[in-house]
């Protein structure tokens, strides 16, 4: 791979300049009055990612909200007590879905049983409920939206399984959540969703069927199947020559946890134009997540703890966020977002989100706000391009990445308003392509982080180096912003700093390998 990959002792001599290297605009630049080297810092953010790893409660490699997340949130908030943060733990409950063993799904149909297969034919999805049916009537849902009004259930009786096609949530503006949700009030026993030709999928889906919000109020009690298409079509065929008869098992459990973000302020800067910097600091049950996300984490907090050290007195006011339970449906800033009262809203300037910033065989990439919801393209494409500035200084590859809302800063942009944001990332659980090899190094046709989601993402499944790079790009992106005077001008790419802080793209133009 590119970049530092470092084992045992090696990891202690990595406290220099992985923050903050001297070709950095960094916190303690001067960027309004010329481009200052500072004198290298020492940074001791992969000291915070080795201990997200090693806190004694987590010791046994995980950093989940039901097992070792408290610790960590505790590591982070006393550091940030030590340096005078104003620290808020914002408790919430997340519902945690769990599948085990024995979940099957068959038909009868004139006294031949079908036997459907799991993961392949079959799937039960994500926050079903428990429940097993019994040779109950399927009912077929057969209007052009699957079941999307509440008025679609007619001829449908108590106890029946309902069948309903799901047509695409783009096409008809209507969710997993929304189906099941007028099933089950309609008083369908379970629900099957199969798929339209517009959405011919070749796997049956694992989504989740909660609401929005993941709130426990949201949590349907039906079992809940998924058909993949080819399977669909074949039960509806069933269905058309005469009654069929659904028996089927799901072995799910719902369990409700209470957990916390993690917010820090100091009394500093003008709360009108307040910048969030979040990452999720919550691990898959599987293992410890230092890539995903104590990488971020670790940024995030020695951002933090200099932004104390350097005494700054910016114009404008930042928030440090640690989010809980990202992995379970970027629950922790959805809450965040949603209990944000309407002065609040208009109080936040933007978020700047980061999560997996050091994967072993990275792209570097940048989140390409030009495709943000109307109405923030403007303000999230500046984002995007005071990121691209620091590695168009630096003459290094990256790419532009699509603008989804798949990380934490998606609640933000989602908001009614929307909310600016800008992000960073270094890969997941895709593949390499050839032309990113060619420009990052590392394995075409291999994932970007192999231990993604796995036990093996410790400390050492970090490379150093794009980790120091984007690490680089944030603080650089937070320093301009501190220090605007006029951050919602700035935003609109309307003044002269803002064009100073752009001037190698504005020289050299902005040139992503990919787009």
């Amino acid at each position: 791979m590119n970049g530092r990959r470092v084992k045992g002792e090696e990891k202690e001599k990595l406290a220099v300049d992985i923050l903050f290297p001297p070709t950095s605009r960094a916190l303690h630049a001067d960027v309004h009055s010329g481009y200052n080297r500072p004198s290298r810092q020492k940074a001791k953010m992969i000291h915070r990612a080795y201990n997200l790893e090693t806190t004694p409660a987590v010791a046994c490699c995980v950093r989940s909200v039901l097992d070792g997340y408290n610790a960590s949130a505790m590591y982070v908030t006393e550091k940030l007590q030590e340096k005078g943060y104003e620290v808020v733990h914002q408790h919430f409950e997340v519902p945690l879905n769990y599948e085990h063993d024995g979940s099957y799904l068959r038909t009868s149909f004139q006294g031949i049983e079908f036997n459907f297969r799991q993961g392949s034919q079959f799937n039960v999805m994500r926050y079903s409920g428990f429940g097993t049916v019994v040779n109950a009537t399927l009912w077929v849902n057969t209007d052009e939206e699957g079941g999307c009004r509440a008025d679609s259930f007619g001829g449908l009786q108590p106890g029946n399984v309902a069948l309903l096609t799901y047509v695409s949530r783009d096409i008809a503006n209507c969710s997993y959540y929304d189906l099941v949700s007028n099933a089950d009030s309609a008083g369908a026993q379970a629900v099957i969703i199969a798929y339209s030709d517009a959405y011919p999928t070749s796997a049956p889906s694992r989504s989740r069927i909660t609401g929005p919000t993941l709130s426990p109020s949201e949590i349907i009690p039906v079992a809940v199947f998924s058909l993949n298409y080819a399977t669909g079509q074949q039960v509806k065929s069933m269905h058309q020559q005469g009654p069929l008869l659904v028996s089927g098992f799901s072995n799910t459990e719902v369990r409700i946890a209470t957990t916390f973000n993690v917010l820090a302020t100091l009394p500093r800067g003008n709360p009108a134009n307040t910048i969030i910097v979040g990452s999720h600091l919550d691990s898959v049950p599987a293992g410890p997540g230092i890539n995903d996300n104590g990488s971020g984490s670790s940024v995030n907090l020695e951002l933090a703890l200099l932004f104390a050290d350097l005494n700054m007195q910016p114009k404008n006011k930042v928030m440090f966020a640690w989010w809980a339970a990202e992995e379970w449906g970027l629950v922790g800033s959805q809450y965040y977002v949603r209990n944000l009262t309407p002065d609040q809203v208009a109080n936040t300037s933007l978020n700047l989100n980061m999560d997996m910033l050091g994967s072993p065989n990275y792209y570097r990439g940048v989140y390409n706000g030009s495709a943000a919801p109307a109405g923030i393209e403007t303000q999230s494409a500046a984002l995007m391009k005071i990121m691209e500035e620091t590695f168009c200084e630096k003459a290094v590859p990256y790419e532009l990445l699509p603008f989804t809302g798949r990380s934490d800063y998606g609640p933000f942009i989602d908001n009614i308003p929307p909310i600016p944001a800008g992000a960073v990332a270094t890969g997941a659980d895709g593949s390499k392509t050839e032309v990113e090899r060619t420009a990052f190094g590392g394995f075409a046709n291999v994932p970007y982080d192999t231990c993604y989601h796995q036990a093996c993402d410790t400390i050492d499944n970090i490379d150093f180096g794009v980790l120091q790079d984007m690490a680089d790009a944030v603080a650089t992106a937070l320093q301009l912003l501190l220090e605007e005077e006029d951050l919602p001008k700035f935003l609109m790419q309307d003044t002269d700093s803002y064009r100073r802080a752009t001037s190698c793209l504005a020289e050299k133009g902005s040139n992503p390998i990919i787009p």
